[in-house]
C-alpha cells in the first residue's frame, strides 16, 4: 500500500513538472500584459479549495522561484569557466539561488506590507498570504528583466552595444514595474494616483536599499570566511 502512494505521488509530481513546460510561458504572458488582472487572481484563487488553486497557472512564488532558477542556469551557461566574483560561501549554487531568493522576495513583501496597511486589515500571515502572492506575480518579470540586463551589460566585450541593451531592458521592467505597483496601490487603497506614485518609489527605494546592505553583509561574511578557511 505505501508502495502504491509513493507511485502515485511520483505520478503527480511527475505530471506536475511536464505542465510547467505549458503554464510557465502562459502565465508569464498574461502577467506582461494583464498584470492587475494577474495580480486581482492571484488574490482571488486562495478562496479557491486547494486542489483548484492556480488550476490554469504557476502558483506565485514557484513562479518567481523558477524564473531565478532558469536565470541561474542561464547566467552560468553564458559565464562558462570565467572566474567567479563571488564569495566561495555564494559560489555555491544551492546558497546563490537561497540568498536570490530571500532578497528578490523583499519586493512583493513590503509591497504587501503597504497594501494591508493602507487597508486597515490586521496584520496577520492569513492576511498577509494574498497580497504576497499577487506580489510575486508583479516581481517575475522585473526580476527577469533586471537579471537580463546585467547579463547583457557584463558581456558589452563580446556583445556590441551590450551595455546600452543591458541598461535598457533593466531600465523597461523597472518602469514596467513601478507602473503596475502604482496602479495596483491606487486601486486597492483609498490613495490618489500621485500618493501611490510616491509610496511606490519610496517602497522600491527601501527594498532596493535593504537588498544591497543584505548583499554586502552575505559578500562581507563570505570573504571573511574565505579568509579564515586554511589554504591547501
Amino acid at each position: 500500500m505505501d508502495f502504491m502512494k509513493l507511485l502515485k505521488s511520483i505520478e503527480e509530481l511527475l505530471y506536475e513538472l511536464i505542465t510547467w513546460f505549458v503554464f510557465y510561458p502562459l502565465t508569464f504572458w498574461r502577467i506582461v500584459t494583464r498584470p492587475i488582472s494577474m495580480l486581482a487572481y492571484a488574490q482571488k484563487e486562495l478562496t479557491e479549495k486547494d486542489h483548484e488553486q492556480f488550476d490554469d497557472a504557476v502558483s506565485p512564488p514557484i513562479l518567481l522561484l523558477l524564473t531565478l532558477v532558469l536565470l541561474h542556469v542561464l547566467e552560468g551557461a553564458v559565464a562558462g569557466r570565467a572566474p567567479s566574483v563571488f564569495p566561495t560561501l555564494l559560489q555555491d549554487d544551492r546558497n546563490l539561488l537561497v540568498f536570490r531568493a530571500l532578497a528578490f522576495s523583499l519586493f512583493p513583501l513590503l509591497f504587501a506590507t503597504m497594501k494591508l496597511r493602507n487597508s486597515g486589515a490586521r496584520m496577520t500571515r492569513t492576511t498577509l498570504k494574498p497580497a504576497f502572492y499577487s506580489q510575486s506575480y508583479a516581481t517575475v518579470p522585473f526580476v527577469m528583466a533586471i537579471s537580463l540586463g546585467m547579463q547583457l551589460s557584463s558581456h558589452a566585450q563580446a556583445l556590441p552595444g551590450g551595455s546600452m541593451w543591458g541598461l535598457m531592458v533593466a531600465l523597461a521592467g523597472t518602469i514596467w514595474y513601478l507602473a503596475v505597483e502604482t496602479v495596483w496601490l491606487s486601486k486597492g487603497t483609498q490613495m490618489s494616483r500621485l500618493r501611490a506614485v510616491l509610496a511606490t518609489l519610496g517602497i522600491f527605494l527601501v527594498a532596493v536599499f535593504v537588498l544591497l546592505v543584505a548583499a554586502a553583509l552575505v559578500a562581507l561574511v563570505g570573504y571573511q570566511m574565505d579568509q579564515q578557511a586554511p589554504t591547501p
